[in-house]
């Protein structure tokens, strides 16, 4: 076994590397940049007959490339396996047409992936569920919640009500409830103008005197976060705090969240960069995701049950 770092993940593969289930030195990969931006990866020791591990976020279309020239090329070198960690999985967004003559990103990205020949993918909290179903090659879909659960704990949080932003977050808020059973539900019901903008909002639940975790998947512009600690402010909640899994941040992102309502917002590594943005602002807190990586890894090499690992 061998595992391999894209450029955007070095901070993350280099944690796992050291993990106690792994303890591998990150395997040599050079990827070299033309000046008019190809990309030509090399692998600078020996892989045939490996099991190789290859961590990247597929969240631009530089990463996208890379990770497919990647593949192509460990595969030409003769590996005897290719695993592809995608902690972050872009285009999850895109995985039906809510517009006449629009694109399935997340279906194209599947096929485009598989054709290079990859064995496998594991990945983190795919926006949803049902884009497993895109691949033919199989996918393990490992459980955000665990990286917070902890977190939550050590801190003790009592009057705990957990809030599903929207529809679509209903189950992954819900399941987040089964690691705190005094815990109450509730949810909110908002309505988009277009992408990042929403037109109303409202509440749908009692957060009256209670400590507030909203739970999602994805920190993107965080407008639908400021928007809705607001409101739960209003209606009486003690304190108000957020656990998304993958840290995009873009646009005013640290803005909205310096202005909102949050006592702080948690996220995990699964995307590159999110240190810096870590240090810009002290509501952010940072919580690897290198843990769940480890063992699914181990548990692949050793034959485990990855099942395991996603339970609460």
């Amino acid at each position: 076994m061998k595992i391999f770092s894209g450029t955007s993940s070095k901070n993350l593969t280099d944690k796992i590397c050291k993990n106690q289930f792994i303890g591998l030195q990150m395997g040599k990969l050079k990827i070299d940049k033309f000046s008019d931006g190809e990309i030509l990866p090399i692998f600078e020791e020996s892989i045939r007959d490996e099991d190789v591990f290859f961590i990247q976020t597929t969240n631009s279309s530089d990463n996208i490339i890379e990770t497919l020239l990647v593949i192509d090329a460990a595969k030409r070198a003769g590996c005897k396996s290719f695993t592809l960690i995608a902690p972050f999985q872009g285009y999850g967004r895109s995985d039906k047409t809510d517009h006449l003559r629009s694109s399935i990103g997340s279906k194209m990205l599947a096929d485009v992936l598989e054709s290079t020949g990859m064995s496998r993918v594991i990945t983190i909290d795919l926006h949803s569920s049902s884009i497993q179903g895109f691949y033919n090659t199989p996918v393990i879909h490992l459980n955000g919640n665990k990286i917070f659960i902890n977190y939550i704990r050590e801190h003790k949080i009592e009057d705990l009500t957990i809030v599903a932003p929207d529809q679509g977050a209903v189950k992954r808020a819900s399941d987040f409830c089964k690691a705190f059973p005094d815990a109450t539900f509730a949810m909110m019901n908002k309505k988009r103008i277009k992408p990042n903008e929403i037109a109303s909002m409202e509440l749908v639940g009692d957060v009256f005197d209670k400590n507030v975790v909203i739970v999602d998947d994805m920190a993107d512009t965080l407008g639908t976060m400021k928007k809705a600690s607001e409101l739960i402010m209003e209606k009486g909640a003690k304190s108000v705090r957020g656990i998304c899994t993958h840290g995009i941040l873009s646009g005013k992102a640290i803005e909205n969240l310096e202005k909102s309502k949050l006592t702080e917002l948690m996220v995990s590594d699964t995307i590159g960069g999110v240190y810096d943005k870590q240090i810009i602002s002290g509501k952010l807190k940072v919580i690897s995701c290198e843990d769940i990586i480890s063992k699914s890894i181990w548990s692949l090499t050793q034959k485990k049950s990855i099942h395991e690992i996603n339970e609460i």
